[in-house]
């Protein structure tokens, strides 16, 4: 309607600011002689804020504090701010107003930054109902990324992600027994814990239901681990069926994990490569230019531990790339026969050692963290030697057909039910 002077500046606005600058106008304009400034500004303050967030969202507040976080902090700003505009039209003095705006600013900065539970790093109850539950599946979820199974099995918890009918295992859990590692490579990825002589932070690329990342907490009681996804929906069932919690010390972090090492220059004893998507590992983190990226982030005398495929081609490919970025390279063997899974550690470390040294490293960690698949059984029965990868080729940011490499051997990692 254009019936009124006072309904001009709400005319003007349109739908572009839908429900909200009509009222910031309204609460604002002491006449109608200043309308046309109220209203200008009413408009160019969520424009300027668009422009600035758009960026600022995307390329900065995903990766530090996630879209959950953002969602809930912008929410509240927002209702901040509508109780500073209705305060403020009623204000008797600004200093009233300014007051307000000190108290909320306050408040908002005494607001965790993230979520922390108790430290016990999972919750027992979840489990235990989980337990006396039924055999079958728990759970069926579609992502942007994957599509996601949870099934129990007597006492194993088990995730998959299903890939054009087939259905690839990706993480298990045992319900009632919390040091449990059901599938075997995760024995074999503790053995990164000979390698440093004191270990304070650990990253793992890659979460799946938190075996991995749960066993090193556990048995790593001084050390941070952060545990990065780049499927929130992987992260929500992590949480829900499988009880991890996020404490002081053990953090959950949307992202991928490149993105994730790009912005967050502060080095670790330990990395962990871990991020699959079905039966293959995304092609950008298994180039030269990746592992470059992974040593610079490592502390002095770390190691990083990357879960590979023997897929010839590609296992071929992705050893010689290894062997251009760590001169110090060992291998061994993390299948399990029982689950017909074939699974190779590769761990490339910063110190040269002999293969006596590293049975010593292996004996002191195994006394010192007591972990409860014993390092030394490990380090003397899972070795093999160093692949000679004459057939493999460099892979590279320009050169990494990984999902080409991969398709030759797929019959790795898939199981026909979920």
């Amino acid at each position: 309607m254009m019936g009124s002077v006072e309904s001009e500046p709400y005319a003007a606005m349109g739908d572009q600011r839908g429900a909200y600058s009509p009222f910031a106008i309204r609460i604002l304009l002491p006449a109608r002689q200043n309308s046309g400034v109220v209203s200008g500004t009413a408009c160019g303050v969520p424009a300027a804020g668009s422009i600035l967030g758009a960026p600022g969202t995307t390329f900065y507040l995903i990766t530090t504090i996630g879209s959950r976080a953002i969602t809930v902090i912008l929410g509240m700003s927002g209702l901040i701010a509508s109780a500073l505009l209705f305060v403020g039209g009623r204000a008797a003095r600004p200093a009233r107003l300014g007051a307000l705006v000190v108290v909320c600013a306050m408040n908002l900065l005494s607001l965790p930054t993230s979520p922390l539970a108790a430290e016990e790093l999972y919750d027992p109850k979840i489990r235990a109902d989980l337990l006396a539950r039924k055999d079958g599946l728990i759970a069926h979820t579609e992502t942007a990324y994957n599509d996601i199974f949870v099934g129990k099995v007597q006492t194993l918890l088990k995730m998959s992600f299903q890939w054009k009918g087939w259905h690839f295992h990706e993480s298990a859990v045992n319900l009632a027994d919390a040091d449990d590692l059901p599938m075997l490579y995760g024995h074999t990825v503790s053995l990164a814990a000979i390698y440093p002589p004191d270990i304070k932070r650990v990253l793992v690329l890659g979460l799946g239901g938190g075996a991995v990342p749960l066993y090193l907490a556990r048995f790593l009681p001084d050390a941070t681990v952060d545990s990065v996804e780049v499927d929130p929906g992987v992260i929500e069932a992590a949480k829900k069926y499988f009880g991890l919690r996020e404490t002081e010390r053990f953090h959950l972090i949307e992202g991928d994990g490149r993105v994730y090492l790009n912005r967050h220059r502060e080095p670790y004893d330990i990395i962990v490569l871990d991020a699959f998507s079905g039966s293959y590992i995304p092609f950008h983190m298994m180039t030269k230019e990746f592992y470059q990226l992974v040593r610079e982030r490592l502390a002095p005398h770390g190691v990083v531990a990357v879960n590979i495929l023997p897929v010839v081609k590609l296992y071929d490919s992705n050893v010689r790339t290894l062997q251009l970025v760590f001169d110090n390279l060992d291998f061994f063997d993390a299948s399990d026969p029982a689950a017909d899974t074939k699974n190779v550690i590769a761990f490339g470390r910063l110190d040269a050692a002999s293969e006596d040294q590293e049975k010593e490293q292996a004996a002191a960690a195994q006394q010192h963290y007591k972990f409860r698949f014993d390092l030394t059984e490990l380090i003397g029965t899972r070795r093999i030697a160093t692949p000679k990868a004459a057939n493999g080729e460099v892979l590279t940011d320009d050169f990494a057909p990984v999902n080409v490499y991969d398709a030759l051997g797929r019959r790795y990692r898939r199981q026909q039910e979920p």
